[in-house]
């Protein structure tokens, strides 16, 4: 992992050897993790549950049903995996709209624009991904997509950065990965890449 020096003006460096970057996408490209957080806390309170979001950020980076798993098995409740993820996706509905870039990550996509290639890997569906970058107007940017939909096994398992790899042409030795998630910075060393833990630039 490269690990950046603090300073008031925090910037991502990216080193000269790279030759493929490769974006999370909520809370990574885009601030949608509290938007997520604020939604699983209305959708479990009913059932008395609460927790931090320190200990939410531990679980980001699966896909929406498998988290409401886990959270039915860590709490014992009395409800389907379905229905509670649908329960919490009409809760994000309402706050999509405060969607917005995260902008030193932002940054590093215009610099490298047109000189490296660029994916993203997301625990999104793609339904989900394709209106987020949508919303934020960075779609386009991208060479490939790899959502949930796209892989047989989640982050922290490598698949999702191992085919966004593929899909650039970079071997993944030679990939940067950008990350929120602690699932998605173990899955980024899985496959042999380099990781940057994003949070240190915007909180």
């Amino acid at each position: 992992m490269y690990k950046q020096n603090n300073s008031n003006e925090l910037k991502i460096k990216v080193p000269a050897s790279v030759k493929g970057l490769i974006f999370d996408m909520d809370g990574t490209l885009v601030n949608s993790t509290p938007v997520h957080f604020k939604a699983w806390l209305e959708a479990v309170k009913p059932f008395g549950v609460e927790f931090t979001y320190e200990f939410f950020i531990t679980l980001t980076g699966r896909p929406v049903l498998e988290l409401s798993k886990d959270l039915i098995k860590r709490y014992n409740l009395d409800t389907d995996p379905v229905e509670l993820v649908k329960t919490k996706e009409q809760l994000v509905e309402k706050n999509l709209h405060n969607i917005e870039l995260i902008q030193p990550v932002y940054e590093v996509m215009k610099q490298y624009k047109g000189q490296l290639p660029m994916a993203v890997g997301t625990g999104a569906s793609r339904e989900r991904a394709q209106f987020l970058l949508s919303t934020v107007g960075i779609i386009d940017e991208f060479d490939i997509i790899v959502t949930s939909d796209d892989v047989n096994n989640y982050k922290p398992h490598p698949e999702t950065f191992l085919k966004a790899a593929e899909g650039i042409g970079v071997e993944p030795a030679d990939c940067l990965v950008f990350e929120d998630g602690h699932l998605g910075i173990d899955a980024a060393n899985e496959a042999g890449m380099h990781v940057i833990d994003v949070k240190p630039y915007y909180e």
